[in-house]
């Protein structure tokens, strides 16, 4: 594309913000990963179905596909940077200083985050900030590559505006918010936490709470006509329709309810779903999230019919995949997928802040408020009373947080997060940064769907197995499952790529069966 305006610029750049749209794939790798998500999409033998069994190999194809797509978005960004840094701007120049600084300031921001799911996800990787030799790669330390996320994002909060037209471009106020995740992961990669990098995660965090651009309104975050919503801090667009991967549409809409209402959960099970009926029980039904997240019961469209999703015939859906920004939502949404995944919303930097204060054991009064005020607007109780809604007297007192003792506001931070971002794609992030992934899965052996009978074939059946295998394989590699193996297309192509601790690669495998069969003979 020859760039000879602004427009061009921005839309050169738009295009490579389309490369983050990998959300299915983040669905079947970071909630089915966890005690509370469960994938039957296909047989057991298919991508999904194994991640929701831990039984996860270098070739499965989510693994593939979500590598794939944060080196093509490093590779795009890079190709950015290098054009875009290279053309005049100024005053009667090719481009406008603002239009060449939000050009490269998008591109910075999107290498910064690819690199932090690469991280995250597989820990030491290629490291590339370039277009030569941006092949074979030797894998860099992951303090290295921390380095590099925090300098592109803080290059991209220097060069971004404002305020862009649309959350799914991000602004300089996404860039702190990423910065401030960002921090707050470096700070906890062991078990001692790094309190400097944890007054970072405050400080970014205060920005973009300071800008007061955005508020909280749980409700009015998903669907395609809440897009730009006052809550979204940076989005991932989806425009069903649109050349690229599933023609456009965010899968995890068709996930989340892929056969509509009157599925047989039998024989068409939904391709993800929450594990147990004890994850929507435990939760107070006085909080709106409950029946949002957890959707157990819904009006059919142009119907006085409210179907009920719990069983024994069912388990309920991830209702933030199905559209009810409308009408006739609940019914296209599976097929439709007009919805944008939100990366970021403003909810979650009030929470990274407070998980921060909580870590470095400073101003713990500040972090109980910080998660009182995601409680009150759950309830729907002080500064966020809903005359249409009434709370029930006595609810404020009831759900407000009280103690500002560390370890009993550590466990009241990790449980609103848990309420917080059902289906959000945080579930398996979040557990590795709080060092409890396979305790937390063992858990699936309290749930009633571990221990009971069932018909073989049937729906729970299905959930009963998955949550077997789940626990025991944490039970038997602990501490595996921090990183997810390097998929086999990159190790076929890299020889300097070495598998992660626990996993074998295809090649491996069959080198080792030959030289059994070798000492069998």
């Amino acid at each position: 594309m020859v760039i000879q305006k602004d427009a061009d610029a921005a839309n050169y750049v738009k295009g490579i913000f389309k490369t983050q749209n990998a959300g299915s794939g983040y669905s079947f790798l970071l909630e089915s990963a966890s005690e509370a998500t469960v994938s039957f999409e296909g047989e057991d033998t298919e991508a999904g179905p194994l991640v929701s069994q831990f039984d996860i190999t270098s070739n499965n194809y989510y693994l593939q596909w979500v590598w794939g797509r944060q080196y093509e978005a490093v590779a795009a960004a890079n190709t950015a940077i290098e054009k875009i840094s290279k053309i005049p701007a100024g005053e009667g120049k090719i481009l406008s200083e603002y239009g060449k600084n939000t050009a490269l300031g998008g591109a910075y921001f999107v290498r910064g985050l690819a690199y932090f799911y690469l991280v995250q996800l597989w820990g030491e990787v290629p490291l590339y900030t370039g277009t030569a030799n941006a092949t074979e790669g030797h894998p860099a330390s992951v303090s290295a590559i921390y380095a590099q996320i925090e300098e592109d994002l803080k290059q991209a909060e220097v060069l971004l505006p404002e305020r862009t037209s649309f959350k799914s471009e991000p602004n300089k106020y996404a860039a702190d918010a990423v910065l401030s995740r960002v921090y707050l992961t470096w700070a906890t990669l062991t078990t001692t936490p790094d309190n400097a990098k944890l007054a970072n995660a405050v400080t970014y965090a205060d920005k973009v709470i300071n800008s007061k651009q955005y508020i909280c309104d749980i409700t009015k975050n998903w669907g395609r006509y809440n897009k730009n919503g006052q809550e979204h801090v940076y989005t991932i667009s989806y425009v069903l329709g649109e050349d690229g991967p599933n023609d456009g549409g965010n899968h995890q809409s068709h996930c989340a309810f892929s056969y509509g209402f009157d599925a047989n959960p039998d024989t068409d099970p939904p391709h993800i779903g929450p594990s147990s009926i004890a994850l929507y029980t435990r939760w107070d039904d006085a909080d709106q999230r409950k029946e949002f997240s957890y959707t157990a019961h819904l009006l059919k469209p142009h119907t006085e019919n409210i179907y009920v999703f719990l069983p024994p015939k069912a388990l309920p859906f991830f209702g933030k995949g199905i559209d009810r920004s409308f009408e006739d939502g609940p019914l296209v949404s599976s097929y439709e997928r007009d919805m944008d995944r939100i990366e970021l919303r403003y909810a979650e930097v009030l929470l990274i802040k407070a998980e921060a204060l909580i870590e470095s054991n400073q101003h713990l009064t500040e972090a109980r408020d910080l998660i009182n005020e995601i409680r009150h607007r759950a309830y729907r109780v002080g500064d966020y009373t809903d005359p249409q809604h009434p709370a029930l007297a006595g609810t404020e007192d009831r759900i407000t947080i009280t103690t500002t003792n560390q370890s009993e506001l550590r466990d009241a931070l990790r449980e609103e997060r848990f309420n917080e971002f059902v289906y959000e794609q945080k579930r398996w992030l979040d557990l590795v940064r709080w060092h409890n992934l396979a305790e937390t899965v063992q858990t699936v052996a309290t749930f009633p769907e571990y221990t009971e009978t069932y018909a073989p074939g049937s729906f729970f059946a299905k959930v009963q197995k998955h949550l077997k295998a789940k626990n025991a394989a944490v039970t038997a590699h602990p501490t595996k499952y921090y990183r997810f193996p390097i998929p086999e297309t990159a190790l076929a192509t890299n020889s300097h790529l070495k598998q992660n601790t626990g996993y074998y690669t295809l090649r491996g495998m069959f080198l080792c069966i030959s030289i059994i069969k070798k000492l069998e003979i």
